[in-house]
């Protein structure tokens, strides 16, 4: 929990902001922001939720409740898309069965695994559907 306030730090660096102009839009005391950012005090409730929201950040995401990185199971569910040469659908149930079994266990595979689903599924009714074709005219 001691990093929060080095998340929060980092991601109002990149955003480009200020203490100042993050506490003003966030609508909370500079001072509390300095603190945070300090590893001083924790943001809790509302002023987390304030933060975050000026942030664009997910609150989940932020705190990593036990969350931990783990790239070798992010290159498992980007390789698990080839199981369609072998099972018909694989390409979106094993991604499917591997994301749902760990998305709130490692970071990043929650928008990862979401974006595999999303564009295999699409890619798949493409792929299955067929366009009309115009009927052969007779010519008289």
């Amino acid at each position: 929990m001691n990093d929060i306030g080095n998340k929060i730090k980092e991601v109002r660096k990149r955003k480009g902001l200020s203490q100042e102009e993050l506490a003003e839009a966030a609508k909370v005391n500079l001072r509390t922001i300095q603190r945070i950012e300090n590893n001083e005090n924790e943001p809790r409730g509302k002023t987390l939720h304030l933060i975050c929201e000026v942030l664009d950040l997910n609150t989940e995401d932020l705190l990593d409740y036990g969350k931990k990185t783990d790239n070798s199971y992010l290159i498992y569910l980007h390789l698990s898309v080839i199981t369609f040469l072998i099972i018909p659908l694989g390409n979106i149930i094993i991604p499917f069965i591997l994301w749902m079994t760990k998305k709130d266990k490692i970071i990043g595979l929650k928008e990862t695994g979401t974006n595999i689903l999303n564009f295999q599924i699409l890619w798949t009714l493409l792929s299955y559907c067929k366009l009309p074709q115009k009927p052969n005219c007779l010519k008289v």
